[in-house]
């Protein structure tokens, strides 16, 4: 063909070769039915859900109605979700419930078996995110039934896989308090000993009654001393008042005293005990709240694992389709039929052209 050629021309030749062309074209097509009747049928099951927050197990949040709750996990829960979903431990779980070997026609004496079965699955078991956020698990199957019970049965173990990742780090919290719950009372014993001995060691039993009822006593006996030295003052002074009158007074007097001393030296030695007493029983009262506020952690946490939370909201489960999946097979057809047509007539053309240039 030279430069001269035009559509018309194009169309005469398509014309001229066209049994040459409908040939080939019809093998092609011919050839892609056959195949297309080989291939089994695919169907495909899925089941749609959310990942649910973490805030409905967080034991913080128990009686606080002015916490603003989340039912809905963020981005980094609906990655979590999308790693354990597509992790092998889900993988060979199903893989041995529903023995796959058999199913697959695979040997599972053969040296690659295992990573055979796994990469096929894999390209029958896809998990993703849905443009609304949602997580959409869906599995491919020759038996529809099958594909349904795997889809629902994946759902349920990514479940308890998340399940038992937030109770395994909730028991971890709750060793970790029960320790600090021990540490503290190993704590607290060692300072109610200190305070015992301190107690003895300076005769201190009610720092607050005992330092009330010296200081009164000392008052009282101070007041009573001045008024007896006045009183034998005034007697002295006094002819008519007996010497055995006075010897008494002042045996009184003499009594006052010694226990006026006897009450400054109990005084002195409960002021000491009480300087070593108040820091340690004022520690001894923090560790009491803060051993208070640890053993209502440990018990909501206790609480909290003990009960059933979500991990997921159940969107849609997987039922059994109605329809296969792939292949499809008209598609196949179609863009086999258009295919070989196009590269037959361009074959033709092909072929002109280089006939036209040894001829030339």
């Amino acid at each position: 063909m030279d430069q001269k050629t035009t559509l018309i021309d194009i169309i005469k030749l398509i014309y001229k070769r066209r049994k040459q062309i409908l040939i080939a074209t019809s093998v092609v097509t011919f050839l892609t039915i056959v195949i297309m009747l080989m291939m089994p049928d695919y169907f495909k099951s899925t089941t749609v859900f959310y990942a649910a927050s973490p805030d409905l197990s967080k034991p913080d949040l128990l009686g606080t109605n002015d916490v603003q709750k989340r039912y809905y996990g963020d981005k980094k829960d609906i990655d979590r979700i999308l790693t354990i979903a597509n992790s092998n431990n889900i993988k060979d779980y199903l893989i041995d419930k529903y023995d796959l070997y058999e199913h697959y026609d695979i040997d599972s004496t053969k040296k690659y078996a295992k990573f055979k079965l796994r990469k096929k699955f894999s390209s029958l078991y896809k998990v993703m995110k849905n443009e609304r956020d949602a997580i959409e698990l869906s599995v491919e199957d020759k038996d529809k039934v099958i594909a349904a019970k795997i889809a629902n049965e994946a759902r349920e173990k990514v479940k308890s896989e998340v399940h038992r990742l937030i109770k395994s780090i909730q028991k971890s919290e709750i060793e970790k308090y029960r320790l600090k719950i021990k540490d503290k009372n190993i704590e607290l014993k060692r300072l109610n000993d200190s305070i015992q001995n301190i107690k003895n060691k300076y005769s201190i039993f009610d720092p607050d009654i005992q330092g009330e009822s010296l200081t009164q006593q000392l008052t009282d006996t101070k007041s009573k001393l001045s008024f007896l030295k006045s009183k034998l003052k005034v007697w002295r002074k006094d002819r008519y008042v007996k010497r055995d009158s006075i010897s008494l007074l002042t045996a009184n007097i003499a009594g006052n005293e010694a226990k006026l001393m006897e009450l400054d030296s109990l005084i002195k030695l409960f002021d000491r005990g009480s300087l070593l007493l108040t820091p340690i029983v004022n520690q001894k009262n923090q560790l009491i709240k803060q051993l208070s506020l640890d053993n209502e952690k440990e018990n909501q946490l206790s609480a909290i694992y003990n009960s059933d939370f979500k991990v997921v909201h159940l969107v849609e489960k997987a039922e059994v389709p109605l329809r296969k999946y792939r292949p499809k097979r008209s598609l196949y057809v179609i863009a086999a039929f258009l295919l070989s047509l196009f590269f037959s007539i361009l074959v033709v053309l092909i072929m002109e052209e280089s006939k036209a240039i040894k001829f030339d």
